[in-house]
């Protein structure tokens, strides 16, 4: 979902206290030496690109070089990251020893268009820092571990350190983390597992590192990812929307391969101009059925998403494939337009153009001999709920509808109640958000044509003024569910914060005021259940540093597949 979050920097500074930048989740391989495993020391020397998003859009980029010099080894960095975070990195630069123990600190930068540098002179047990922040000028003499690994807020290339440092540990080890300059933590490492990563010209494998970072009063979990040359791959900050992944990995001809199923064949759908890369799931060790197999379109949301869906750590749709074809469904996922390995360009594609590309996989299921046309599923999650909807009413071959933690608010209300949501849980000050909210408003209306663009700052303008969110704005799902005829399945978690549950009951009402005697419609709602459909104890709400194996829940899945056997009963 693209929301223009004016954020300000304290605010987002405050959200990162208890952070230490790290990534995403891939496969389940335990390694207990993982520096053996790629038969390397020490990392090989080079540039890479990193770019940054934010709620999945990209708003910056850094350029990280690590060399290696007579007396150790230097990482350097500069690029410029727009809003919330809005940082320019004129020249940021640590030094190593041979043996990786700090050695300096020289960072050269504006944080929201106000001067902000660093000079830290590490030495055993001490770091001595410099810091001005605009006009204040101040000294820091604070007592560190000699082998910490230095990790100012904002600055990703530092962490090619932590990802040399991580190549030669195992689980359970403890790596010293000074976050200047604020002082020190700890990183425990809870788990390694694997990860392959088709891009265009190679296969990639990465080691993923499970990390407990513990502060003086709380505890979270964080992963980063590490290629086979002990350079850093991936950062990602699930609780704050940033993802930071190196260019090779960004491109959209890059596959990440989450989870596998013995019934995945992976095919190409020809759309308007380019052709869609998708992943067909049939049952395996299940008898087809003479009429073929009852098939399930997954359609993502919003946002650089991929076949996967990959939210939080968790890849929503191969589990879900993975647990839909147990139960005897052929489902299909696919890679959105401009995203992994399919054609297309998004910064022109509106909500008609994505339900477009539902229609286009829709056209392919039916042409398949396994597949029982009269039974043909689609199931949107998230706002792309909305683009499923929006296709169902346009495709009569579409005989079902499932919609997963869907909005059910036209799109300018749900971005004002999300922006309300989030600054109330930054505890942003009253008037800001006063102020902010007026902004957001703004945008909207001139993305709507209803105002111009004066006063508005131009980052935001460029992020905002697109086909995609000038649709979603425009969108009202009441207005489309009227125009529906499918039997409608809603689905929704109590435990949703992005999406919240009162959502769910207004879809309700809209689906069951429908007339058409098939048009019948079903709401589940989960105690239990989030937005990533995962289910949590009363007592792990939000608790991901203690949910190692998260899956999305088998109840919701089973509801699924009754469902649609149920709706197929009825047709009879």
């Amino acid at each position: 979902m693209i929301l223009l979050q004016m954020i300000c920097w304290k605010a987002v500074r405050d959200i990162f206290k208890p952070l230490v930048k790290l990534s995403v989740i891939f496969w389940s391989l335990v390694f207990l030496a993982p520096a053996t495993l790629y038969g390397q020391e020490q990392p090989a020397p080079g540039e890479a690109i990193f770019t940054i998003f934010v709620n999945s859009v990209p708003v910056g980029v850094e350029r990280v070089g690590v060399e290696e010099t007579q007396t150790g080894w230097k990482i350097n960095s500069s690029g410029r990251i727009a809003g919330p975070i809005n940082l320019n990195i004129e020249s940021f630069e640590v030094e190593y020893d041979t043996s990786w123990k700090p050695r300096q600190l020289l960072i050269d930068g504006t944080r929201s268009n106000t001067e902000y540098d660093i000079h830290s002179k590490i030495t055993e047990g001490s770091a001595n820092s410099n810091i001005r922040d605009g006009n204040q000028e101040t000294t820091e003499l604070l007592q560190i571990n000699p082998r910490a690994i230095i990790l100012p807020d904002f600055f990703f290339g530092a962490y090619e350190a932590l990802a040399v440092r991580l190549s030669q540990s195992r689980e359970g080890d403890t790596i010293p983390v000074f976050v200047p300059p604020r002082g020190e933590i700890t990183a425990v490492i809870q788990r390694i597992t694997t990860q392959q990563i088709q891009t265009a010209q190679t296969q990639v494998s990465a080691l993923i590192y499970r990390t407990l970072l513990r502060y003086e009063n709380q505890q979270l979990e964080a992963d980063i990812w590490v290629d086979q040359r002990q350079r850093l791959l991936r950062v990602n900050l699930p609780q704050v929307k940033i993802d930071v992944a190196r260019q090779d990995l960004s491109l959209v001809s890059t596959r990440l391969t989450s989870q596998n199923h013995p019934g995945d064949i992976q095919v190409r759908v020809p759309a308007r101009g380019f052709s869609i890369a998708s992943t067909v799931t049939i049952p395996v060790d299940h008898q087809q059925p003479e009429d073929g197999w009852p098939a399930i379109i997954l359609v993502p949301g919003t946002g650089l998403v991929d076949r996967d869906e990959n939210i939080d750590g968790v890849p929503l749709f191969a589990q879900l494939a993975t647990g839909l074809a147990e139960l005897g469904h052929l489902v299909v996922r696919y890679d959105k337009r401009g995203v992994g390995q399919s054609g297309g360009r998004p910064e022109s594609a509106g909500l008609e153009e994505y339900s477009d590309d539902v229609r286009a996989v829709v056209e392919h299921v039916i042409r398949r001999k396994d597949v029982d046309r009269d039974r043909i599923v689609v199931l949107g999650h998230g706002e792309g709920g909305w683009i499923a909807l929006n296709a169902a009413y346009r495709e009569r071959a579409i005989d079902n509808l499932i919609l997963l933690a869907t909005p059910g608010t036209p799109g300018t209300e749900l971005v004002l109640e999300q922006q309300k949501n989030r600054l109330g849980w930054l505890e942003v000050p009253q008037q800001q958000q006063t102020e902010q909210t007026l902004l957001q408003t703004q945008i909207i209306n001139a993305v709507l044509g209803q105002r111009d663009w004066d006063g508005i700052p131009e980052h935001m303008r460029r992020r905002a003024d697109t086909a995609w969110f000038r649709s979603f704005l425009e969108f009202d799902p009441e207005d489309v569910i009227r125009r529906t005829r499918q039997p409608m399945l809603i689905i929704h978690g109590e435990l949703d914060q992005q999406i919240p549950i009162h959502h769910s009951d207004r879809l309700s009402s809209f689906a069951n005021d429908r007339r058409r005697r098939e048009s019948t419609s079903e709401t589940i709602r989960f105690p239990n259940i989030d937005h990533v459909l995962v289910s949590f104890s009363e007592t792990g709400l939000g608790d991901y540093t203690q949910l190692f194996e998260r899956q999305v829940s088998k109840e919701l899945i089973n509801s699924i597949d009754q469902w649609i056997n149920n709706a197929a009963n009825r047709k009879q």
